[in-house]
C-alpha cells in the first residue's frame, strides 16, 4: 500500500513538472534551423509611399536568405494578414504616406503583431515610421548632416561586441548608401542593441531592440542596395562605388530577429477525466509504463514513469 502511494506521488510530480514546462514561453515557430531563413515568412510592405527600388532590393535580399517573401498592402494588414507572417519589412519611402494609408487600425495591428512575437524590419522611411508613428523605439531620431550630396556612400563601423545579433565575425566597417540619413538616440533607461555607427559622428544609424515579445531592427541608411551587383534587381544607386555587400550583416540581424522573439503559449488546457464504477471489482492492476514526451526550447524531453500498481482491495 505504501509502495503504491509512492508510485502515485511520482506520477503526480512528473505530470506537474510537464505542466509547468508547457506554460513556459516557447520560441517562435519560425526558428532558424539552417544557415538561412528557410521556413521564415517575410511580408514586404508595398503601399503607395514605398520606394519601388527599395522594395525590390529588400525582396531580392530576403529571397537570397531563402525566406518566403510576399508583398502586403495596408488593407491586408488591417485584415490581420500579419498573423501568418514572421517579419514585416517596411522599405524606404514616405513615412507620412505610410501613416495615412495604414490609419490608426493598421498601425495598431502592426504594433500588436510585434508585441505578440513578430518582427519589424524598417529601412530609412520605414525606420522613421517605426519611431515617429508606431513608437516601437522609445527615443529620438535626428539628421546626421554629413557633408556631401543627399545621396552618397558613407562609412559605418560595426559593433562587433553586440549583445544582440552576433556580429563578431563580420568586418569592422563597411560602406553603404546614405540618403539624407539620420541617427537614433534612446531615452534614458531604454535598452537597445547598437548594430552600426556612422564613422562621421559616432552616432547609431542601425539599431535592434526588443518590443514586447517581438523584435525590431531599424536602419536609416540603405544597406539593402547592391550598388556593384545586379542581384538586387534594381539600378538605383549603381552609379555609386560600393565594393562590399551589407547582405551578410542584414542576415545576421534577421536571424536574431527571429531567434530573439517568442510566442506566448496558449493558456487553455484540455483535461479528460475517465471515471469507472464497478461495485463488484476487488482489484486494480496497471503494469504498463507511462511515457510523457514534452518539447521546450527546441529540446525534446522524454519522461518515463513505470507505475506498477499492486492489487488494491476495495
Amino acid at each position: 500500500m505504501r509502495e503504491s502511494r509512492r508510485q502515485r506521488m511520482l506520477c503526480i510530480f512528473v505530470l506537474s513538472t510537464l505542466y509547468l514546462m508547457l506554460l513556459s514561453p516557447v520560441p517562435s515557430m519560425a526558428q532558424v534551423e539552417h544557415d538561412d531563413l528557410t521556413g521564415v515568412k517575410v511580408a514586404v510592405y508595398s503601399g503607395g509611399g514605398v520606394m519601388g527600388s527599395s522594395r525590390i532590393a529588400l525582396t531580392r535580399m530576403f529571397e537570397w536568405m531563402n525566406a518566403s517573401v510576399v508583398e502586403v498592402t495596408a488593407s491586408q494588414i488591417r485584415d490581420d494578414f500579419l498573423n501568418e507572417c514572421d517579419i514585416l519589412v517596411v522599405p524606404g519611402g514616405s513615412e507620412s504616406i505610410c501613416n495615412s494609408e495604414l490609419e490608426s487600425d493598421g498601425k495598431q495591428k502592426v504594433k500588436d503583431f510585434v508585441a505578440q512575437g513578430g518582427s519589424y524590419f524598417g529601412i530609412c522611411g520605414g525606420s522613421t515610421f517605426a519611431v515617429t508613428y508606431l513608437r516601437l523605439f522609445d527615443g529620438y531620431i535626428s539628421p546626421v548632416s554629413e557633408p556631401g550630396e543627399i545621396i552618397h556612400m558613407t562609412t559605418m563601423n560595426i559593433n562587433k561586441s553586440s549583445t544582440g545579433p552576433d556580429l563578431s565575425e563580420l568586418p569592422s566597417n563597411f560602406t553603404t548608401m546614405y540618403y539624407g540619413s539620420q541617427y537614433f538616440t534612446p531615452k534614458l533607461g531604454t535598452s537597445v542593441h547598437t548594430i552600426a555607427t556612422y564613422e562621421y559622428n559616432g552616432k547609431a544609424g542601425m539599431i535592434a531592440l526588443e518590443y514586447g515579445n517581438g523584435t525590431v531592427f531599424i536602419s536609416s541608411p540603405h544597406p539593402e542596395y547592391e550598388e556593384d551587383d545586379d542581384r538586387d534587381d534594381t539600378t538605383f544607386g549603381d552609379d555609386l562605388d560600393d565594393p562590399d555587400s551589407e547582405w551578410p550583416l542584414l542576415f545576421r540581424v534577421s536571424k536574431w530577429l527571429i531567434e530573439a522573439s517568442y510566442i506566448e503559449p496558449s493558456s487553455s488546457t484540455t483535461t479528460t477525466t475517465t471515471t469507472a464504477t464497478n461495485t463488484n471489482t476487488t482489484s486494480i492492476t496497471l503494469d504498463l509504463p507511462l511515457i510523457v514526451v514534452a518539447s521546450t526550447g527546441g529540446v525534446i524531453v522524454v519522461l518515463i514513469v513505470v507505475a506498477f500498481y499492486r492489487r488494491m482491495h476495495v
